[in-house]
């Protein structure tokens, strides 16, 4: 008996400690004390009319669409709405991206035309890579007899001198002498020999 009353006395002491700690938490001589018991913790107030009030307001939304004619009617127009913006904007989304693609391809005869637009029309494009593809080809025919031989012969006498500059020279002066130099010597050459 004498044990079970010092086990009471020892729990009466535990229970009155643990209401001094609460206490002295609560108290606003130990409102900026660091130490906190982590044992107590504080329950947030529940308004349980606020929530009764809340699902019987969300008990009253579904009712509404299940019974509502007019209701259901203005929620699959706006679903459908909805679905046709979502869809327009793929749609819009998918033919930016290949416009853009085929830019990409064709870039050099867009922005000879001065277009750098990713968005510029498929149908341009391929007029561009048209007219971009006979320019080339007039290009390629008159660089054959201008500075393509320059080019050519610059670039092999490079490789034996290592030095751009004097092969840009020599090569230059090689052109000269065989476009302007042959052409003035040859009615010489035929003249002698005739």
């Amino acid at each position: 008996m004498e044990n079970e009353l010092k086990d009471l006395e020892k729990q009466i002491e535990e229970r009155k400690m643990q209401l001094e700690k609460i206490d002295n938490k609560n108290s606003l001589s130990n409102i900026f004390s660091k130490k906190e018991d982590k044992n107590i913790k504080e329950e947030p107030k529940k308004d349980f009319g606020g929530e009764l009030v809340e699902q019987a307001f969300g008990q009253t939304i579904v009712h509404q669409v299940q019974t509502n004619e007019n209701l259901q009617a203005k929620m699959l127009k706006t679903a459908e709405t909805y679905t046709n913006t979502k869809m327009q904007t793929i749609e819009t989304d998918v033919d930016t991206e290949h416009k853009k693609s085929i830019f990409n391809n064709k870039k050099d005869a867009c922005e000879s035309y001065g277009f750098n637009e990713n968005t510029t029309p498929i149908w341009a494009i391929k007029l561009m890579n048209v007219g971009y593809s006979i320019m080339l080809a007039v290009w390629l025919f008159i660089g054959s007899f201008t500075f393509m031989p320059v080019i050519f012969i610059m670039k092999k006498i490079n490789v034996g001198l290592k030095s751009t500059w004097v092969a840009i020279l020599i090569a230059v002066l090689l052109y000269l002498l065989v476009t302007i130099g042959i052409p003035l010597i040859a009615p010489l050459i035929l003249s002698i020999q005739g």
